[in-house]
């Protein structure tokens, strides 16, 4: 199935005074050309330094390369002509790959949530994709290709808060900031309450607040959420290379990760004792 949807929830202990460091990479594009090794290795090694109880991780798609959504169709159409043995080689192939990201992504173990689909997804003869692979690997959450996932935080076992994500690797991006914000922004009005809203696919590297008004504790209050476009490796306009960015004319990707720092305080006004959630992005 190309786009199937998930839902999950995971529960994590955490004091108040300890906020989450949380990063979303995707894209990677690990077995292309234009993959950016020295940008890749300089995230994998920030983030190791992150690594600590309060670091988690979500995976965008896109990890490797082979195959594209149009590349999938083109072979499932000649696939009564391939020989088995072929069939078998491209199989080893991608398992040979997936080996070597997850070695690289290895110490992300126990503290990656989830992996998202991506359209560069290569099919196993056995009905399994690459990313579910990976994610065998890792031990880590099969998130489909659009997942809502619920973050549950229980602060000092004693309150509870519950940050919630809307995740997808995204459709086709635009030439402009504005355009590629709004179809993170279509998601809005499909699951409307959330707090942070991400897509990858179209290379791109943004966090954007987006305050809206809700109805809570009989109160019309202000909630701060979150579109954020999660970054890539792969490099575009290599000299005597082509690619869809000079196709297309698209501006160079944002190379990197996004990462969100999640806090939280109480406020004991008027009686009441309540968690405040705080979120801010560094890119």
């Amino acid at each position: 199935m190309e786009t199937i949807y998930t839902n999950h929830r995971k529960e994590i202990k955490m004091g108040f005074n300890e906020p989450i460091n949380l990063w979303f990479f995707g894209d990677m594009h690990y077995d292309s050309p234009t993959c950016d090794r020295e940008r890749l290795r300089w995230f994998l090694e920030s983030a190791k330094k992150d690594i600590e109880e309060r670091t988690y991780f979500f995976g965008m798609g896109d990890y490797g390369d082979l195959a594209s959504t149009s590349e999938r169709k083109a072979i499932r159409s000649i696939d009564a002509k391939l020989h088995d043995d072929t069939k078998l080689a491209l199989d080893l192939l991608v398992e040979k790959q997936n080996r070597e990201i997850a070695q690289e992504l290895m110490f992300m173990k126990g503290r990656l949530l989830g992996l998202i689909d991506g359209n560069h997804n290569w099919e196993f003869q056995n009905g399994k994709n690459a990313t579910e692979d990976l994610c065998e690997r890792l031990d880590a959450l099969y998130l489909g290709w659009l997942c809502y996932f619920e973050l549950a935080v229980l602060l000092d076992n004693s309150k509870h808060t519950c940050i919630d994500f809307v995740l997808c690797h995204g459709k086709a991006g635009g030439k402009t900031a504005g355009i590629t914000i709004n179809q993170v922004d279509d998601m809005r009005r499909i699951f409307p309450a959330a707090d942070v809203y991400v897509q990858g696919h179209d290379h791109q590297r943004y966090a954007v607040p987006a305050d809206v008004l809700i109805k809570k504790e009989g109160t019309i209050k202000q909630h701060r959420q979150f579109l954020c476009r999660s970054g890539s490796f792969k490099k575009g306009y290599m000299p005597g290379q082509g690619g869809y960015e000079v196709g297309r004319l698209l501006k160079p990707a944002d190379l990197g990760a996004l990462k969100l720092v999640i806090g939280f305080h109480r406020d004991r006004r008027d009686n009441k004792d309540r968690i405040i959630t705080d979120i801010s992005a560094i890119i």
